[in-house]
């Protein structure tokens, strides 16, 4: 009964702390440790740290390492094999060593400080996939790369893993038997994997799906698992080693999605009991004792780990921008740094006082994760102004793809992805002149390979965009999945070419209004065009007549702008603004505070007769003012949209 008390203790606060995380916009991992400190013995002792919660924890991390195992596919990792092979071994591997000189230097033994730099090297799965998808980055280049390095990562904690018992034999003077031991183990677990994976799991398997029993599915992916687990332990090797065995196996049969949809309701229930028990060791009088100690190896941590990250990511080939993104995407330790710690206890590398310094940063640094990611636009806007070389502002280890045509009165196509690659050719059947810009070198040498006008190009320095002559653009595309590089494009394309004609693709309705503000004409958000198509479809599948679906659209888009509050309903679009006339056309442009214009009302302006200029519209802040009166004063940071001469420029003016 106590352990069922128990029980029932922790998932109650772990709820009601994951409620009080979700509403401050923290991940749901540091909310179950800060549950187990709350219900710890350090806290307000509900719950004693018992073997039998011990158990279940450890029950978590097995069931994890199945998952792991389950979501590994060779054939998806060959499409971010760089970032996960070059970038992962040079992130961790430059992390382990950087910490284990600090940790030689500290006075750790070398197996001890070999082990913690490993530890250290790891970063959360969980927490930054989080906020990359609250950020709508996943997709985006640093994501990609993110998302490689934090594999290899997670595959990298077995074989660590396994060379703790290692590491702590060379400490006793017993490393060569251990190694032998390992060796054995090894071939075993081997040799059984392949008959398992060959011949038994495949027939048994098939043979249990047969039944279209979901109960026996779940109990047979359950056996598999624990039986080779077993047999890995029996061999000497760990538990954890032989659920991620279990879940390989697994997942290059027919039958890994729905493995993983039995599973996963089990592995989230366990890891929190995991977090939490890990909370419950958390000494809060060690912190209080040793404040300077644990701060100063937290700052030592958020340094270290991003700048090797970046790094990393800059040998990889991305850009300096999306290098310093991806390195403050991975400055904090995560959860599979505290398994490897427990792990370093328990074979006796690691005292209480480092297992409590690791567990203290691990708590710090996921709670600072939201905070440095937030942050790390600011820090490569700021990079971006230092005077480093070329290779290295627009991607090391890549060269440049496509030389630039001379491109005049084209579209730009920001983004070559599905999108972008379908409006190129749009642009090529209909005679359209075009270029393209992706980051993706793979990508750019497919488009070249097509014969198609694709350039390799990071588009937010404005050396990129003038390289296939952004100012001479008629209509610029951004279709990039970084909202924030977005924003940054429009900024200087905008100002590049003030009279081109900008659409851009953007996730979410929310990021509508600040690319108007930065310059935008129109953006198509997929949230609210998904919804319309969506709609559309249902109501013409029960015969609805095509002009009330209209209606209902048009309505929806209404509705929209009202919200968003970037278009006044009854004020024209910067799309309906232009015209073809020949010689003439529509141009935009922003007031500067040092304008002649500021403080003058448009008849006092003369721009229509010493320039030849007509004011069609101006926006101002949200709203967009349509055919503004005579008297209409004009002010710093108005937009101007006019009907002007080809050959007339507003620099002078604006």
């Amino acid at each position: 009964m106590d352990l069922l008390l128990d029980i029932t203790i922790i998932f109650a606060v772990s709820v009601v702390a994951v409620l009080v995380c979700h509403r401050l916009n923290i991940p749901s991992t540091v909310g179950f440790l800060l549950a187990g400190i709350l219900a710890g013995p350090d806290g307000l002792r509900l719950v004693a740290v018992s073997e039998q919660v011990t158990l279940l924890s450890e029950i978590g991390i097995v069931l994890l390492m199945f998952m792991i195992g389950l979501e590994f596919s060779l054939s998806g990792l060959a499409e971010i094999r760089r970032p996960f092979l070059l970038g992962g071994s040079l992130q961790m591997a430059g992390t382990a060593l950087v910490v284990g000189l600090i940790g030689r230097a500290l006075g750790l033994s070398v197996p001890q400080s070999i082990y913690l730099g490993f530890v250290v090297s790891l970063s959360s799965t969980a927490v930054v996939l989080d906020l990359l998808q609250q950020r709508a980055e996943i997709d985006s280049p640093h994501g990609r790369t993110v998302l490689g390095m934090l594999i290899f990562q997670d595959i990298a904690v077995v074989p660590v893993m396994l060379a703790a018992p290692l590491l702590a034999g060379a400490r006793s003077g017993s490393a060569l038997g251990g190694l032998g031991e390992l060796a054995a183990g090894v071939a075993t677990v081997g040799v059984a994997a392949y008959v398992a994976y060959r011949w038994v799991v495949p027939w048994l398997l098939h043979r249990i799906a047969m039944t279209g029993s979901r109960e026996a599915f779940l109990l047979g992916v359950l056996v598999i698992c624990i039986a080779i687990a077993t047999l890995t332990h029996e061999a000497g090797l760990s538990l954890a080693l032989g659920a991620f065995l279990a879940g390989l196996i697994i997942s290059e049969s027919e039958y890994s999605h729905q493995a993983v949809s039995v599973i996963l309701p089990f592995r989230d229930a366990f890891m929190s009991l995991f977090f939490v028990s890990v909370g419950m060791l958390l000494d809060v009088q060690y912190f209080l004792t040793n404040p300077l100690a644990v701060l100063g190896f937290t700052l030592a941590v958020l340094t270290i780990k991003p700048v090797i990250a970046a790094l990393s990511a800059l040998a990889v080939g991305l850009p300096l921008r999306n290098s310093v993104l991806a390195g403050a995407s991975l400055g904090q330790i995560g959860e599979f740094s505290l398994v490897l710690a427990t792990a370093g206890v328990a074979v006796g590398l690691f005292g209480a006082d480092v297992f409590q310094s690791i567990l203290d940063t691990a708590v710090a640094t996921m709670l600072l994760a939201p905070l440095l990611i937030a942050t790390g636009p600011a820090l490569a806007d700021a990079f971006a102004q230092l005077p480093l070389p070329v290779r290295i502002r627009e991607g090391g280890g890549l060269v440049r793809i496509g030389a630039a045509h001379d491109y005049d009165g084209h579209v730009l196509i920001v983004g070559f992805g599905v999108t972008g690659h379908n409006v190129a050719h749009a642009a090529e059947r209909a005679g359209v002149p075009y270029a393209a810009l992706e980051i993706n070198a793979g990508v750019v040498r497919s488009a070249v390979d097509e014969g198609l006008h694709v350039h390799y190009g990071d588009a937010t320095h404005e050396t990129i965009l003038k390289h296939v002559n952004a100012e001479r653009a008629k209509a610029i595309v951004v279709v990039i999945n970084d909202p924030a590089a977005a924003r940054r494009i429009v900024e200087l394309a905008r100002r590049l070419a003030p009279g081109a004609y900008i659409l851009v693709r953007s996730r979410y309705l929310r990021e509508v209004e600040a690319l108007h503000a930065l310059g935008a004409d129109e953006v198509v958000a997929d949230e609210l065009e998904v919804s319309i198509e969506v709609f559309s479809r249902v109501l013409a599948r029960f015969l609805v007549p095509r002009e009330d679906v209209e209606r209902l659209v048009a309505g929806s888009r209404v509705a929209w702008r009202h919200m968003a509050r970037s278009l006044a309903p009854a004020g024209p679009s910067a799309a309906e603004l232009r015209v073809e006339v020949p010689e003439y056309g529509t141009r935009c442009f922003r007031l500067s505070e040092h304008s002649p214009l500021v403080g003058r009302a448009i008849t006092e302006s003369h721009l229509r007769s010493e320039h030849g200029v007509s004011i069609l519209a101006v926006k101002r802040g949200g709203a967009t003012i349509g055919n503004p009166s005579g008297t209409f004063v004009l002010e710093p940071n108005d937009v101007l949209f006019v009907f002007a001469p080809d050959h007339w420029e507003p620099s002078a003016i604006a």
